[in-house]
């Protein structure tokens, strides 16, 4: 194992993938700093150059495309099952061309968050293969797709590529798959923490505001192509809300983030509450800090209903429709997840349980 050699390939379908697989990264290099990692993505390597701290190989290819978004919380339906048709058209040819990849790289093992066409190569060239997410796109594309013309091309070749890993590393929380059961592995949740500054957060707000407060929230809806209403929010006292766009000129209860002078994590774990969409990330890492939560309805997205489930077992929180930010909704979902309670914390515990399994197999 001390020379062996990993590759893995890292979706762009947003940054989350890329959170979870360099936490993993940054595990392995810490248990076994011989290991040698190439990261293939189209991720930018800044991204990953800001969380690993030793030597890392990166070839910026990347053939997984994920699902067509309309917004950050719409998946545009039609564009994406006419890619995923062109992919199923030019299967062969992506798999052959990703296989010139890895025998180039020559890993002893290849690690996929989640391109199936780099399952494929692995699988067809005999290399050791494993998947590493909270789901698979077949299991998005099946709830989207699986009624239009074709679909059944689409999920077989899909299906063939995930069932050739060895094993199924799937986060918590995570969408289940019953077709892959045998082969899968919970390894727990996976993100990076922050460090808890509420006194130190509250003494620079002070200094930046003359509103008087003594509860604070953090708006983490990054991604959405219009900016919110502000001055259609409700004015609630004692309130201070941090926002990520320039604040309307007549709302003293609300300051631009960076006013904090504080890491968008950070303000995470110092917070009393964020308003935020379903996502993977930000919901482990609101549950490994204790922050409430008010989030945004996605019913139609598979792994919403996971989710919310598992937030909810470690803080208080309630999901509102978009519409619910500019009427008495939102009002009354703040007062709701406002109360105290006794929830544990979440435990960031995947990134080395999933480490483990992946050395396990060198």
């Amino acid at each position: 194992m001390a020379h062996s050699h990993i590759l893995f390939s890292i979706t762009h379908h947003g940054f989350g993938h890329a959170a979870i697989a360099a936490a993993v990264m940054a595990q392995i290099q810490k248990t076994a700093p011989a290991i040698k990692i190439t990261i293939m993505s189209n991720v930018p390597k800044d991204y990953f150059d800001q969380r690993l701290n030793d030597h890392f190989d990166y070839l910026a290819v990347g053939s997984d495309f994920g699902m067509q978004m309309l917004s950050p919380i719409k998946v545009d339906v039609t564009a994406s099952h006419q890619q995923y048709l062109e992919m199923a058209a030019q299967w062969s040819d992506l798999v052959a061309h990703e296989q010139t990849h890895l025998k180039r790289i020559k890993p002893d093992l290849v690690v996929s968050n989640i391109s199936p066409v780099s399952l494929a190569a692995a699988a067809t060239l005999g290399i050791l293969c494993v998947s590493l997410a909270p789901f698979n796109w077949r299991q998005i594309y099946q709830r989207y797709c699986a009624s239009l013309p074709d679909a059944e091309k689409v999920l077989a070749i899909l299906e063939q590529a995930y069932q050739a890993v060895e094993c199924i590393l799937k986060t918590t929380p995570h969408v289940a798959d019953p077709l892959n059961a045998s082969k899968e592995v919970a390894v727990g949740p996976i993100c990076q923490l922050g460090q808890p500054q509420a006194d130190i957060l509250q003494q620079r707000l002070r200094n930046s505001s003359n509103r008087v407060f003594h509860r604070v929230g953090l708006i983490a809806l990054g991604g959405l192509t219009e900016p919110l209403n502000l001055n259609a929010w409700p004015n609630l006292p004692g309130w201070l809300w941090l926002v990520d766009q320039t604040p309307p000129s007549e709302r003293c209860d609300m300051l631009h983030f960076t006013a904090a002078e504080m890491r968008f994590l950070d303000l995470v774990f110092s917070v009393d509450l964020a308003l935020t969409k379903p996502g993977y990330g930000t919901y482990t890492e609101l549950a490994c800090a204790g922050t409430n939560a008010v989030t945004l309805a996605r019913p139609d997205w598979p792994e919403t209903p996971f989710l919310n489930a598992f937030l909810q077992q470690h803080v208080n929180c309630v999901e509102i429709s978009p519409q619910g930010l500019y009427n008495g909704e939102l009002a009354l979902a703040i007062e709701q997840v406002s109360t105290p309670h006794q929830k544990p914390r979440a435990q960031a515990n995947g990134a080395a349980n999933a480490a483990k399994h992946i050395l396990a197999l060198l």
